[in-house]
């Protein structure tokens, strides 16, 4: 039998642009674009917690695959944003932070953990991560 060790999401954690609910598609394109390492853009409040999720490919493609694109680009970021993008606080436990992610709709699984410390942003965790220390 063997027992599961309880990992920290601080030990998952990476780093990922934040814009403001204000910005721009446009701005958020440029935010993407100075971030190529980077899967997600977490939108967040003028105090920095996290109020949503732009994961980079699919809003990559919504706003350049949109006829009269011009107009997609001075609307606000959020507008495009998942509201409700799973998230979790530091402390949560790796393995419930994966239980988490699998119980999402299919399409959202491999999608983004927002991670907080006291409820402001903190950084993001890739399921895939927490997949191989899930035993």
């Amino acid at each position: 039998m063997s027992t599961v060790a309880v990992s920290p999401l601080s030990a998952f954690l990476r780093s990922a642009p934040a814009v403001k609910t204000s910005q721009t598609c446009r701005e958020t394109l440029r935010v993407m674009f100075q971030h190529p390492e980077s899967k997600c853009i977490v939108v967040c409040s003028s105090g920095n917690e996290p109020v949503g999720l732009l994961m980079s490919e699919r809003f990559f493609l919504k706003v350049t695959g949109r006829t009269g694109s011009d107009m997609i680009y001075r609307e606000p970021a959020s507008k495009l944003m998942n509201r409700q993008a799973l998230t979790l606080d530091l402390s949560t436990p790796a393995e419930t932070a994966l239980a988490a992610a699998m119980n999402r709709h299919e399409a959202m699984r491999n999608d983004s953990i927002i991670i907080t410390d006291q409820g402001k942003y903190a950084g993001v965790v890739y399921p895939a991560d927490l997949m191989g220390s899930v035993e």
